[in-house]
């Protein structure tokens, strides 16, 4: 794997107005496999239909003016890593910023098994694969960093059920922290996120599970479904609490999960196959590509409570999710990194993932998911885009995440 300079991004930002989003001249079409910008039928001679196609091609597509903001003056595209082997699917899920060692942390694709975990280390663009001890991470997915450890998920194999397994970022030593409840095994937790109590000043970790076989990619290589619902899991070590926070009424497929700068609101993305693979939503068994807010309060300050529709995956699901220090939202969604703002819910802009991945000439891969990404990192000035076998950066114009948000090392 190599460090190289992106040559096939086009760099350019394309504002579309914001009433274009809701109100098209007719006639117009577009499915849920397309995105907004491939909306076709539209008369030649409007200049919607010229905005529209010249964004096909924007690397940036804006929303708002305060998504140039974020962008700055003059915004480009790194290639930081690419493998020459389209089926080397490295970089896939994670997205976790170490701000001490100013590295992301991130895991291979699972399909086909096993996953692995390698380290970005920004400051010479350069991968490694650690070498890890200690608790074995079969399959690991999500991770989280905090008070100097990484967090990560793992959806297990034949031999080690699912757990939540803490890192050493200096020695690479892994322990496990859950990896069950009451004897059940998890089905897979997917992502992680810890928040500081407002109440109780203690860390309150959240994770996602769910059978990840239940989407097909990979049956048969990891253990069968637990029997466990789909649940939002809240783990406390002060007290050494495991316990469900939110049920499958609420959400019915948990995958991404943050939490606000603030310590006050969880966001949690719903994942249903229908999303996955870009089908229409089924009606009859109400489940899309939502992402929720829940406020964080109760006597413990870390209870999730008033559930509310924060906003909708436009193609695919919102996959990774993180929340910028300023409280903007950023998903991995199907067309790229969508960023928007964290009350009002409106899009603010992307990055354009027609652009900067699947249009990009340089070592293209071979997409074995319907998906063009699923996670990417913020790393505090800086977009990291994980991308299958090449991992793009984009310098931005104002710092998004504080290391001290993250707590001590």
């Amino acid at each position: 794997m190599l460090a190289v300079p992106a040559l096939s991004q086009s760099n350019l930002t394309v504002q579309i107005p914001p009433e274009d989003t809701l109100l098209l001249p007719r006639p117009f079409n577009n499915t849920f496999d397309q995105p907004f910008v491939n909306t076709s039928g539209l008369s030649s001679n409007s200049s919607t239909k010229r905005t529209i196609t010249a964004a096909r091609r924007a690397s940036f597509i804006s929303y708002d003016a305060s998504f140039r903001s974020i962008l700055g003056d003059s915004p480009s595209v790194k290639l930081l890593v690419s493998s020459a082997n389209a089926n080397d699917s490295f970089a896939f899920e994670g997205g976790v910023w170490d701000p001490n060692l100013n590295q992301v942390w991130f895991t291979a694709f699972l399909n086909p098994t096993p996953g692995y975990v390698s380290i970005l280390d920004l400051n010479t663009s350069t991968v490694i694969r650690p070498n890890i001890t200690g608790a074995r991470l079969p399959n690991p997915n999500g991770g989280y960093y905090f008070n100097g450890k990484v967090y990560m998920t793992t959806f297990g194999d034949t031999v080690t059920s699912p757990a939540i397994v803490a890192i050493d970022p200096h020695t690479y030593h892994a322990t496990e922290v859950v990896n069950s409840f009451f004897g059940l095994p998890f089905g897979g937790p997917d992502d992680i996120t810890v928040a500081v109590s407002n109440v109780t000043q203690q860390p309150c970790f959240f994770f996602s599970d769910f059978f990840f076989s239940d989407e097909t990619l990979h049956p048969g290589t990891v253990p069968g479904p637990s029997g466990l619902p789909y649940f939002v899991w809240r783990y406390t070590p002060h007290d050494n609490n495991l316990k469900p926070v939110i049920g499958p009424l609420d959400v019915q497929v948990p995958n991404g999960i943050a939490v606000d700068s603030t310590n006050s609101i969880l966001y949690v993305t719903d994942g249903p196959s229908s999303a996955v693979f870009q089908r229409p939503p089924n009606h009859t068994f109400p489940s899309f590509a939502g992402v929720y807010q829940f406020d964080l309060g109760g006597p413990d300050g870390c209870t999730p409570q008033n559930k509310r529709l924060f906003s909708f995956a436009r193609q695919g699901l919102a996959d990774g999710i993180k929340v910028g220090d300023a409280g903007r939202v950023w998903t991995a969604e199907y067309e790229g990194v969508v960023v928007r703002n964290g009350s009002t819910g409106k899009v603010l802009g992307l990055f354009n993932a027609a652009d900067i991945i699947l249009e990009n000439t340089e070592n293209p891969v071979n997409v074995r998911d319907v998906a063009p990404l699923a996670n990417f990192a913020l790393a505090g000035d800086k977009l990291v885009i994980l991308a299958f076998n090449r991992i793009f950066g984009v310098d931005l114009a104002e710092t998004v995440v504080n290391p001290v948000r993250y707590g001590s090392s």
